[in-house]
């Protein structure tokens, strides 16, 4: 079967919160999702192309194009929910076409509302939380290849009978490693990039899936579940050589939540990353790394850790069930500094509860762990989260707000908190001040210069900076 995958462009539909030149500055990571869903396709022997709309000029005209030429039998997009509305008028396009084409829908959002996703959009599936055995057993039954029922495919929603039938969730991939490697021959690598990494060219991996935590901001246990699920370090360490071989590239950033869940885990992948010389950057919780970890990371050649401080004063973090202290950020920040290992923080203000003092708090937390980078970012009511639906309950969000977003009625994809101690529009001033309290710093901009590598650095460092200060929203 030609099966194609597209990536609505998220540059196109962002949260909102920055404008579209700061998007496409800060950078542009490949889709491993959809990476991983052609390599299981592939392994099943069909022909798979992605066309990744983030780093393809004129991408409407390309897929129009490639639909009339190549003639795909299957089209299937990932899509959050601020993607949504692309990929549901590429899908209207793709169906024009050719009405026999079959839509599918994977991703995020139609994992926290498929049925209305598919109420509002032309496809035919969506494939719920993890796709990669419920579409290779979805193709399976489009090609007559086994007796299954639609019924019967677990972690699918599809139409019938003009019902929308969601059947019963898939159990989570246990053993992560009898998945193929992300298909990336599949996806142009050389346009892939990050305004704050190292080297020119970087990959993003990821070495473990789901999240054992409890934020309430974050939608990711709801995805990928709670139980933290992690690949053998063998098997991260060939896909990394893999890499390196094919794509020359040395520098990776895991885009895993958390990596050091279990630290005998993380040691022996720490000993098989020393070998590989390469070097790379993670997130991480401040509260599972201490010196004898970090160094070991060190050594190992990670020189980044991106941490959620998340807000500076310890009721707020307890109300958001971060898990974490200030106490501990400041020693978190203070071992990262000691070891030599570069802080990447994040920061959110408006949490419920917050005043301008506790704003304040914040501010003052990231000017004195002074990271090397921080991203200062209003709280959102993500759909399916906890503080989603404590907005709800406490009236300050329509319970169809999402609906109302996805079918346009509603254009602000980062709302907050409203009815609080602070507006939504004080909450936004209160950001841009955030973000210039902490760039305009004259050793902060000394710093940055004395850390550019190349004139390409420089400007992109320069460009960044300038949509980050004056044109957030």
């Amino acid at each position: 079967m030609r099966i194609l995958l597209i990536n609505p462009s998220l540059l196109q539909a962002t949260t909102g919160q920055y404008e579209e030149e700061l998007e496409k500055e800060r950078g542009v990571y490949p889709p491993l999702g959809l990476a991983y869903i052609g390599a299981v396709l592939e392994k099943s022997n069909h022909e798979v192309k992605i066309i990744d709309c983030d780093v393809e000029e004129n991408y409407e005209e390309k897929i129009i194009s490639l639909v009339k030429d190549w003639q795909p039998q299957l089209v299937g997009f990932y899509a959050m929910t601020w993607s949504f509305r692309l990929a549901k008028n590429l899908a209207d396009k793709i169906k024009s076409l050719d009405p026999k084409i079959i839509t599918i829908l994977g991703g995020p959002n139609v994992t926290s509302m498929p049925k209305l996703s598919l109420e509002l959009g032309n496809f035919d599936f969506g494939v719920i939380s993890e796709g990669e055995l419920t579409i290779a057993e979805l193709v399976d039954k489009i090609e007559g290849k086994n007796n299954l029922g639609l019924e019967q495919i677990k972690g699918l929603a599809f139409k019938k009978d003009g019902q929308i039938i969601i059947t019963p969730s898939r159990p989570l991939v246990d053993n992560l490693d009898l998945l193929p490697f992300p298909a990336r021959h599949l996806l142009p690598m050389e346009k892939y990039f990050d305004v704050f990494s190292r080297q020119k060219h970087f990959a993003t991996i990821i070495a473990t899936r789901g999240c054992p935590f409890n934020c309430t901001f974050c939608d990711r246990k709801n995805r990928m579940g709670k139980l933290w699920r992690v690949r053998s370090p063998k098997n991260i360490a060939d896909e990394i050589t893999e890499i390196k071989e094919k794509y020359g590239i040395n520098e990776f950033m895991f885009f895993d939540d958390n990596l050091i869940v279990d630290k005998n885990w993380a040691y022996e992948l720490f000993d098989r990353l020393k070998k590989l010389n390469i070097i790379w950057e993670c997130r991480e919780r401040v509260d599972l790394v201490n010196e004898e970890v970090l160094r070991k990371m060190k050594e190992a050649g990670c020189y980044r850790i991106r941490f959620g401080f998340e807000a500076g004063d310890d009721q707020v973090l307890k109300t958001i069930k971060k898990g974490i202290t200030v106490e501990q950020s400041l020693a978190c920040a203070e071992a990262c500094k000691k070891v030599g290992i570069e802080i990447y923080g994040y920061y959110m203000i408006g949490a419920p509860g917050e005043t301008k003092e506790t704003i304040e708090k914040t501010i003052r937390l990231a000017l004195k762990i002074d990271p090397s980078f921080a991203i200062f970012s209003k709280t959102i009511l993500i759909p399916g989260t906890e503080i989603f639906e404590y907005a709800v309950e406490t009236n300050q969000i329509s319970p169809t707000y999402w609906q109302d977003f996805l079918s346009g009625k509603e254009t602000n994809g980062a709302p907050s908190l409203t009815k609080e101690k602070l507006s939504e529009p004080e909450i936004d001033n209160l950001v841009k001040s955030a973000d210039r309290r902490f760039y305009f710093r004259p050793l902060f901009v000394i710093r940055k210069l004395l850390d550019i590598k190349s004139l390409d650095h420089f400007m992109s460092q320069v460009r960044m900076g300038m949509a980050l200060i004056f044109k957030t929203k």
